[in-house]
């Protein structure tokens, strides 16, 4: 499944005041994305984005669902200077989903230090 460009340069624009990845106290960006085989749009709210392994992904979450789902993608160059955002591969989709687990664990173990340092 193939998704058009996000907009948002998830992972490769820091500057881009459209996208709030962080998300504390702030709109996040929403995207539709289109489903390439069967033209079913989706929408998704950008809450992260990482690296791993050079590669970029970003972090999503459906928007206006009763249970919201976490999607990560794999950002892609497109034609010229856009970038798009692509599926996992069922191969890699262990091993990226993972590493997003390990780094919000090791996320809140930094949050758990900075607290009990400030009593």
């Amino acid at each position: 499944m193939f998704f058009e460009d996000c907009g948002c340069g998830c992972g490769h624009d820091e500057g881009n005041d459209d996208c709030t990845h962080d998300g504390v106290g702030e709109e996040q960006a929403i995207i539709t994305m289109v489903d390439a085989e069967s033209g079913e749009e989706y929408q998704f709210s950008v809450v992260d984005d990482f690296e791993f392994k050079g590669q970029a992904y970003c972090v999503l979450v459906t928007v206006d669902e009763e249970e919201p789902e976490l999607v990560i993608t794999k950002v892609v160059q497109l034609e010229g200077d856009e970038e798009g955002l692509m599926s996992l591969d069922e191969d890699e989709a262990d091993e990226i989903y993972a590493e997003y687990d390990r780094l919000c664990e090791e996320a809140d173990i930094d949050d758990e230090d900075d607290t009990d340092e400030e009593k």
